[in-house]
């Protein structure tokens, strides 16, 4: 699927507003040397039967398919989403927390001259975020290394994902220090619930 990231016009399929191609960082995601065996694609679609449609019918789609030995596919409802993605924010949605697993999207444009202090301070991340009982999974991934970042995680209630994030003390020395140097040019938070997540081999 890498050879796909950057040419995203070879999936333009109809009802398809939205749609990123990501690779991923080795080891827990927060790393600088990338995961070749793990893709992310994010899209967001103008209903549920053109998306359906796509997967059975696109000829790309069916190739990455064909090469992959296991697919996760997670169908989310949007609540609450601050920011933007290359100046949109294609999450925008009308709905609430609905109780149970959440799925966090977190996504920034790095600062060419904020890179290496961003880089040293993000071990920070993956050492706290691997302790805390309340994350199901996470994973770093990204457009461009380390310019283009964003982390997906899944928690497992919306309570459990708050302790972290305002709780845990080197999450908050990364919030603040994010801040205070300004290392990002754009930024995008969305929390979601799971509508669901099915495995295929």
């Amino acid at each position: 699927m890498g050879a796909y990231t950057f040419n995203k016009n070879l999936i333009i399929y109809d009802g398809l507003e939205f749609v990123k191609l990501l690779g991923t960082g080795s080891r827990d995601g927060f790393s600088m040397i990338p995961d070749f065996a793990s893709y992310i694609m994010i899209s967001v679609w103008e209903n549920d039967i053109l998306r359906k449609k796509f997967t059975h019918d696109n000829k790309l789609f069916k190739e990455i398919i064909n090469k992959s030995s296991k697919r996760v596919e997670i169908k989310i409802d949007p609540y609450n989403y601050i920011g933007s993605w290359n100046r949109i924010n294609p999450f925008k949605n009308k709905s609430n927390y609905m109780g149970g697993k959440i799925l966090v999207l977190t996504r920034a444009r790095v600062k060419f001259n904020k890179l290496i202090n961003f880089l040293i301070n993000t071990s920070l991340a993956a050492k706290s975020i691997k302790s805390h009982e309340g994350a199901d999974f996470y994973k770093g991934v990204g457009e461009l290394p380390i310019i283009e970042q964003a982390t997906i995680s899944i928690w497992k209630s919306e309570q459990s994902m708050k302790d972290y994030a305002y709780s845990d003390k080197n999450h908050q020395k990364i919030i603040n220090k994010a801040r205070k140097n300004k290392w990002y040019s754009e930024e995008l938070f969305v929390r979601s619930n799971i509508i669901s997540l099915k495995k295929f081999k």
